[in-house]
């Protein structure tokens, strides 16, 4: 009986992957009309170079199947569920690090002479290192 209703309870709670789908489909909704502009154009406060071009349509992907996914967290890891705008939570100052960091890897990656593999075809994500967990390497 025990075991029936913890099975039930953790069935009833969305999983990370339906939270941040939901709160990406909430987001969507409040840009439509907007999806295909530039996420620079369309979102608050993006800093994220290379990011800001991006369609914000699919900019909500990346961030969602790419960045939540890679660290296995929540969009609320990062963001206020009220102000995804807002600079409060440390992890979202901590991954502009990490993507600033993640451009110069992949930079020096791209411009090694010496591996065999096309440079276009070296680079690495989040989930090269972080695979599914906030830190590295878990």
């Amino acid at each position: 009986m025990i075991i029936a209703l913890a099975l039930l309870l953790a069935a009833a709670e969305p999983t990370v992957q339906q939270t941040n789908d939901r709160l990406a489909a909430q987001v969507l909704k409040s840009i439509e009309g907007h999806e295909n502009e530039p996420a620079g154009q369309v979102f608050k406060n993006l800093r994220v170079e290379g990011m800001k071009e991006v369609p914000a349509r699919q900019f909500l992907t990346i961030m969602n199947k790419g960045f939540a996914r890679a660290l296995g967290v929540t969009c609320t890891h990062c963001h206020l569920e009220t102000d995804f705008a807002s600079d409060d939570k440390r992890p979202k100052r901590a991954a502009r690090e990490m993507a600033a960091m993640h451009r110069a890897i992949n930079g020096a990656l791209h411009e090694m002479k010496e591996l065999e593999n096309p440079s276009k075809q070296r680079f690495i994500n989040c989930g090269t290192c972080h695979r599914g967990h906030v830190e590295p390497a878990e």
